[in-house]
């Protein structure tokens, strides 16, 4: 039975991961930092993810399994964040990596500048062509809430992922956070999380790796309404805790810049989903972009109701 309490919890949904999971496992086994668990939700898995969890939980007891059979990606960190005991919380998606000083950097970063969040740069690593074609590198730099939020919303340096970031677990439980059941939470859980963090910190250390199949990237992902509904709904998400805080006109400028990226991007997510939808093109893209609009306008006490609508259908 364990007693000592890890440092960090490191929390990776898997979903049919069989095809990269041993790499990405390995990979924090290696890691110069050793006190950590690795909780590994196996969420609904019809392949040999468990197996390959299971060879990892059975010679090192710092990879906990934890069986999950439904949801999404974040129904399964919440799982995670549910029997994690560590003081700081990592995400890592199952088919990633991370280089071997990731969570050395990390948590060297956080405590010593006493950070409730601790930020790296990442490369995007293509298996087809076995390059590394693009690299996020940040520079060292201290932020505090207000700034940390603003550069958090632009999208550009910090950047919406849970993964290539280190938090302080108490930043979820203090503040009952909960990662939303729905696709794109990372930019909305990244959001109200900011909004409680006295101070950011970047490392210049670019140790996550992204890995992708091939340079397409946007094809690997079957879009549906589903999806591009979702990605609408996190403009009046995360205006409305914006607004709840007491933060949104502080920070109302640079949130423009993820509105005019919904915005532009709907009717193209659409063209790329046009063959799972009930109407057309047209229809779907001005209604779209109209709830985008709405979004932006609407009372905050309507802005809940409003996530409940389907623009795209």
């Amino acid at each position: 039975m364990k007693t000592k309490t890890p440092e960090i919890s490191v929390i990776i949904p898997v979903h049919n991961s069989q095809q990269h999971l041993r790499e990405c496992l390995a990979s924090l086994q290696s890691q110069s930092f050793r006190d950590f668990e690795v909780l590994i939700v196996v969420n609904a898995s019809t392949d040999d993810s468990l197996k390959i969890a299971e060879s990892f939980s059975e010679k090192d007891d710092r990879f906990i399994i934890v069986n999950h059979n439904h949801g999404t990606a974040g129904e399964a960190r919440n799982v995670g964040l549910d029997k994690a005991r560590g003081n700081y919380i990592a995400f890592v998606d199952s088919d990633d990596t991370v280089l071997e000083k990731y969570l050395e950097k990390l948590h060297t970063a956080i405590k010593q500048n006493d950070a409730d969040i601790a930020v790296c740069g990442f490369c995007v690593y293509f298996r087809k062509s076995d390059k590394v074609v693009q690299r996020h590198n940040v520079k060292d730099r201290i932020y505090q809430r207000d700034a940390a939020i603003k550069e958090l919303l632009r999208d550009k340096k910090m950047r919406f992922y849970l993964w290539n970031k280190l938090w302080k677990r108490s930043l979820f439980t203090d503040n009952d956070i909960k990662i939303p059941d729905m696709y794109y939470e990372d930019a909305v859980a990244c959001s109200w999380l900011y909004c409680h963090a006295e101070k950011v910190v970047m490392t210049d250390y670019c140790g996550y790796s992204y890995v992708r199949a091939s340079s397409k990237l946007y094809t690997e992902i079957e879009m549906n309404g589903t999806r591009i509904n979702d990605y609408i709904n996190t403009i009046p998400m995360i205006r409305g805790y914006l607004e709840e805080k007491g933060i949104y006109r502080l920070v109302k400028t640079p949130f423009t810049r993820h509105i005019c990226h919904v915005f532009f991007a709907s009717p193209i997510l659409i063209g790329q989903a046009k063959d799972n939808l009930e109407r057309g093109w047209l229809k779907n893209s001005l209604s779209a972009m109209g709830k985008v609009m709405k979004a932006c306008s609407s009372p905050t006490e309507k802005l809940e109701e409003l996530t409940k609508e389907k623009a795209v259908r």
